[in-house]
Formats: C-alpha cells, sequence, structure tokens
C-alpha cells in the first residue's frame, strides 16, 4: 500500500451530553496540502514474569494534528478559533461593505471540534480512499507567515495545529476510518458521521 494523495479536509462543532456525542455547524477546511497525524502513547507498562516480560499495555495519551490549506477563510477561522465578528463601520477609503472584522480578545472560546480528511492510496494497483476521522481536537491559533512576492510566485499555504484527544463516549473513541473504492463514498461517509450537509 502505497499513499498517493490527501483531500477533503473536513470540520464540524464537537457537543456531548450523557456520553452521547454530536456534530454540528460544520464544513470544509479549504482544500488540503497535506497531513501528519502525530499520535503519543504512554510509557511501556509492563507484567514481567519468569523472568521476563509477560504482558504490556500502552494506551492513546493525546496527539497532534498539523495540516496545510490552501486558504483559511473568514468563515472558517470564525467557526474553528471561537472568534467573534463586528461590522467595520464607516473608514475613508474602504468601500467594501460586506467585510467584517474578526476578534481576538479575552472573549475567545476556542471549540472542541470533530476532524475528517481523507487519503488516497494504492492497494495492489488499485486506488482506494481511506476517510479519517478525528473524533475530538482543538486547534491552536495559527501563526501569520508570508514572504513577500518575487519574480516567480512562491506558493504559500496555511498550516494548522490541533491537539487531539479522546471523545466522551462510554469508549473514549479517539479515531475512526473506513476505506471506500471511490472518493465520493469516503467523503459521504465524513459528511455522515460529522454531519456536514452536502454541498451540490
Amino acid at each position: 500500500m502505497a499513499k498517493i494523495g490527501v483531500s477533503k479536509p473536513k470540520f464540524a462543532k464537537y457537543s456531548e451530553s450523557n456520553g452521547v456525542v454530536t456534530y454540528s455547524g460544520g464544513g470544509s477546511l479549504g482544500k488540503m496540502v497535506n497531513v501528519d497525524v502525530s499520535i503519543d502513547s504512554s510509557d511501556d507498562n509492563n507484567f514481567y514474569a519468569d523472568n521476563g516480560i509477560a504482558e504490556t499495555d500502552r494506551q492513546f495519551s493525546g496527539g497532534t494534528f498539523t495540516a496545510n490549506t490552501d486558504d483559511l477563510s473568514h468563515e472558517v477561522s470564525k467557526a474553528i478559533l471561537g472568534l467573534k465578528e463586528q461590522e467595520l463601520g464607516e473608514i475613508a477609503g474602504v468601500t467594501d461593505t460586506e467585510v467584517k472584522e474578526l476578534i481576538y480578545d479575552d472573549d475567545q472560546a476556542m471549540p472542541y471540534l470533530g476532524l475528517g480528511f481523507i487519503i488516497k492510496k494504492k492497494v495492489k494497483g488499485v486506488t482506494k480512499w481511506r476517510a479519517v476521522i478525528l473524533t475530538k481536537a482543538m486547534f491552536s491559533v495559527p501563526n501569520d507567515a508570508a514572504t513577500t512576492q518575487g519574480e516567480t510566485i512562491d506558493w504559500q499555504t496555511e498550516e494548522l495545529s490541533a491537539t487531539i484527544m479522546r471523545d466522551d463516549t462510554e469508549k473514549h473513541a479517539w479515531k475512526k476510518e473506513a476505506t471506500f473504492t471511490t472518493e465520493a463514498q469516503a467523503e459521504a461517509y465524513l459528511n455522515n458521521r460529522l454531519n456536514i450537509a452536502e454541498v451540490s
């Protein structure tokens, strides 16, 4: 199996009641350039018998989701970073009347989210799509970095980083996945699990 691509980054707001997790207000994070899911596990917990290791246990203890997308829109920033927005009012020289201002301040409440994406892979010459869902995560405020334009365009992307954790279901899931024969089916799975309405 060889991974040959990644696409369709999704998010949805996470909520929980009496051990039941639901998602709402989701959508696309943009177009995905790359993704890295780094998982932390507990130290070896070894049980020794007959002078050797008879049992061992390692548990998921957290992780980090890092991804680059083509853009981080106003609406996505507002949703995933828990930002408020306000009208600009009249400003001399500003004619874009629909523009609103995003506010980063003490009222910012970073939401828990469900995240999803699709990995394209080749298995024995056959292309398949592996849909991955991280059931509970929280983003950090992304850094602002850019390079001036020179003689040729240096394509620059938006980097997002989130902490992965266990959800609040009985078994404390942290990841779900399923592999399909088409990307459309993989995306339908993500939309279903994250309760995202399909956009035609």
